[in-house]
């Protein structure tokens, strides 16, 4: 029985993948989740600011968890799930070959988003593998690179939000789109994606929805949670 689902922003909430503007039919079943008993999580690998502002105004009432799964807020409680944060040395190598830093970077404690030029993505997979050879874990989220030390990523931050729920990760539902999605959809008892996420994130979820972003998020809760409990 699905008693939390875990789910990403951008891509997942959005209208699709790529936009940045929130469905309404994702909110909508946000929203008859949450009046159902089964909590939401939103994980993102945003900053835990603008995390915590969307599940506050989209009524998501569980752990809120941030910079893809390093930080978590839950009943006014701050959770650091990673421990330091990436060097300037990396910072200068990835900005010396054309990366810039997220201006949410001043509001994180431990992972670190990078954009790249438009019409450069190439340089975002060759700041993947300049952190990685630096003893960094690196994701490309379709939005951003995200460059953290070792041990986070939302796999571990849905073990930790389970944890406070007190629930088993069997007992969870997560649904994303990017890469960095994968640890919570393999962390997870269930696991969806919208029809437009990553073909790597198609090939690990065990439900892949018909339709777009938001719009494939409504469908995964309808057909996965709401006619197995009406």
């Amino acid at each position: 029985m699905i008693r939390l689902v875990v789910v990403d922003i951008d891509g997942t909430l959005t209208r699709w993948r790529g936009d940045l503007l929130l469905s309404i039919e994702a909110i909508e079943a946000v929203r008859m989740l949450e009046d159902r008993g089964i909590r939401v999580s939103l994980s993102s690998g945003n900053s835990l600011p603008v995390t915590v502002g969307v599940a506050r105004y989209i009524g998501a009432r569980g752990p809120v968890i941030g910079e893809n799964g390093c930080l978590i807020l839950y009943r006014q409680r701050l959770i650091h799930v990673c421990r330091g944060r990436p060097g300037e040395d990396l910072i200068s190598k990835l900005t010396s070959i054309g990366l810039r830093e997220s201006w949410q970077n001043t509001f994180r404690f431990h992972d670190l988003s990078f954009n790249a030029p438009q019409g450069r993505e190439d340089l975002l997979v060759e700041g993947a593998r300049i952190a990685r050879e630096m003893g960094y874990e690196a994701f490309l989220s379709g939005y951003a690179l995200h460059i953290q030390p070792a041990g986070g990523g939302k796999g571990a931050g849905l073990l930790k939000a389970v944890q406070l729920l007190g629930l088993d990760p069997r007992e969870v539902l997560a649904v994303g789109d990017g890469e960095n999605d994968i640890p919570m959809l393999v962390t997870a008892g269930y696991s969806a994606a919208p029809s437009d996420a990553d073909d790597r994130v198609k090939r690990v979820a065990s439900y892949v929805a018909s339709k777009p972003g938001g719009q494939g998020f409504r469908e995964v809760v309808e057909e996965l949670i709401l006619r197995q409990t009406t």
